[in-house]
């Protein structure tokens, strides 16, 4: 099979011929059709992610399971699928008794990941694709859209409340969407007045220009009770912590560029709380993949073939991917 392997840091990622895989018991072997490109992707060429190199990257694959393993009832060949960042946990540890975060997870780095024409994954590690939704459609699901609607879900909505996305990127658009799908009234806050129009095809109810101080300028907007930021601005994610109504709830899905910097008085006198949310649940997954397969969410895409990963790569740590990046393969 083919596969892009990323063997050191800041160089180019080849793309060599390795011997195909084989499915061990409780193993799925999938046949991946698009990988979708992300942010972590990056940090990794920077060497800013802990990964043990080579390795093949991509966490956002999509395909067909073409070779089942020993003991795999709950999928069959043919299944279209995608595979989750962790794919299998201990079971035993606090953690999974307590049905969170494993921290013996194994994930796509232990198998190879999805920048490959084959793939090894955990078949506790794969959801299938609902009928309808495309198959690079859903690519961008499977990390970017999981992780905004855990967000969303884990900042606990109620009904009436504002959310309001700082950020609106390849998480971002994806989070305005979300909001609006669940009926929220959703603010997008973005530093660019030229894209009001766009924002607001993406189904956002208001669209604050930020400035300097996104914080200030949402609540001059009336504030928000949820702030979903989807930045690795630091100080913009510290800012529009001050954008919160009282007792409201910011939830960062991403790295911050450096430490942020939060008001504490004004956290402790407004009750305002501030979370961190990564992919969680799967039936924030489930949900998620629900409201695409209706057309309720919809990931905006630039597709390139699986050769061009070094130049696609390149152009997402520029900033100049509009939205999301997905590789097809052959």
């Amino acid at each position: 099979m083919q596969a892009v392997v990323v063997s050191e840091i800041h160089r180019e990622w080849k793309l060599i011929e390795l011997p195909d895989p084989r499915p061990q018991a409780g193993q799925v072997l999938i046949r991946v059709r698009y990988s979708g490109m992300c942010g972590t992707d990056v940090h990794l060429h920077r060497g800013q992610f802990p990964a043990k190199l080579p390795v093949v990257a991509g966490h956002e694959p999509t395909g067909e399971i073409v070779e089942v393993g020993a003991g795999v009832t709950d999928f069959k060949v043919g299944d279209r699928v995608g595979v989750v960042w962790d794919q299998k946990v201990c079971g035993r540890c606090p953690s999974c008794q307590k049905g969170v975060s494993c921290p013996n997870a194994q994930t796509w780095l232990d198998l190879g990941g999805g920048n490959s024409e084959l793939m090894l994954a955990w078949a506790s590690g794969c959801a299938l694709i609902p009928d309808g939704l495309a198959l690079e459609a859903a690519a961008p699901i499977f990390c970017a859209g999981y992780t905004v609607m855990s967000a969303l879900r884990n900042a606990s909505p109620a009904p009436g409340e504002r959310v309001a996305v700082l950020g609106v990127g390849g998480l971002g658009h994806l989070a305005v969407q979300v909001a609006h799908a669940l009926g929220l009234e959703t603010f997008a806050i973005t530093g660019k007045p030229d894209k009001r129009a766009e924002l607001l095809e993406l189904g956002a109810d208001e669209v604050v220009v930020s400035g300097d101080d996104p914080g200030k300028a949402l609540l001059d907007a009336g504030g928000a009770d949820i702030v979903i930021a989807t930045t690795s601005s630091a100080k913009q994610i510290g800012s529009a912590f001050n954008g919160l109504r009282p007792r409201g709830r910011l939830v960062s899905t991403g790295v911050a560029d450096g430490p942020v910097a939060i008001d504490s008085f004004g956290a402790m006198i407004a009750f305002r709380e501030f979370r961190g949310a990564v992919p969680d649940k799967r039936s924030h997954l489930t949900e998620i993949l629900e409201l695409a397969a209706k057309g309720k969410v919809e990931p905006k895409l630039e597709i390139y073939p699986l050769a061009r990963a070094n130049e696609v790569r390149d152009r997402l740590e520029a900033g100049k991917v509009r939205y999301r990046a997905v590789l097809a393969h052959a």
